[in-house]
């Protein structure tokens, strides 16, 4: 009955948002948790956001997926020195402040030989970023982020680590963060990751 209910209601916002003229966000989260969607997020050349980035409120403390990485994760930086700045894949705002004072992201770079996914978060404006390891392109790798009391937990393929975290009894919203290009500068070209999120 309650799912009959939450279709109803969807249908009706989405009637609604289509004679309005509005894009609807929904959270995938419950009541069908099952629910797997892939999108194929791009950032053009020249950009820093990737073309899908619009304010997605979670209702939830973690978040999962299958990334995949083809060869447009390659690039070499104009200024060497920025080649270990890290981008960014996914995560979430945290403690009802914005991402650059309380966040929990997954991060990446090119190396020059391999992909390299790191944990990247901020704890009250510290930035602490931690090396995951090394992967393969065009190969999925499975990736999570969860918040729970005093640490964010990160996972990437097999390997795990944890952080600290700023607000150990935050129990409210978050908004998602998407794919981000830089560091300093910006893609060099179009780059292409696709997300298969829980």
């Amino acid at each position: 009955m309650k799912t009959t209910l939450y279709i109803l209601l969807l249908s009706f916002i989405a009637a609604f948002c289509s004679k309005q003229n509005i894009q609807p966000v929904f959270d995938n989260t419950e009541p069908f948790p099952d629910r797997r969607t892939s999108v194929l997020y791009v950032i053009k050349a020249g950009n820093h956001h990737s073309e899908q980035n619009q304010l997605q409120v979670m209702h939830r403390s973690s978040m999962s997926a299958v990334v995949t990485f083809d060869s447009s994760a390659i690039y070499t930086s104009v200024d060497a020195t920025n080649q270990g700045d890290i981008n960014k894949l996914m995560g979430f705002s945290d403690c009802g402040t914005d991402h650059q004072q309380n966040s929990a992201r997954i991060g990446w770079s090119w190396s020059g030989e391999n992909l390299v996914l790191y944990a990247y978060s901020y704890f009250d404006r510290k930035r602490i970023i931690k090396t995951l390891g090394n992967f393969s392109l065009n190969i999925p790798i499975a990736c999570s982020i969860k918040a729970e009391n005093k640490y964010y937990y990160f996972k990437a393929g097999n390997i795990t680590d944890s952080v600290s975290r700023f607000c150990a009894d935050y129990e409210g919203n978050r908004y998602k963060l998407f794919p981000y290009f830089g560091g300093d500068e910006t893609a060099p070209h179009e780059v292409r990751i696709l997300i298969t999120e829980d």
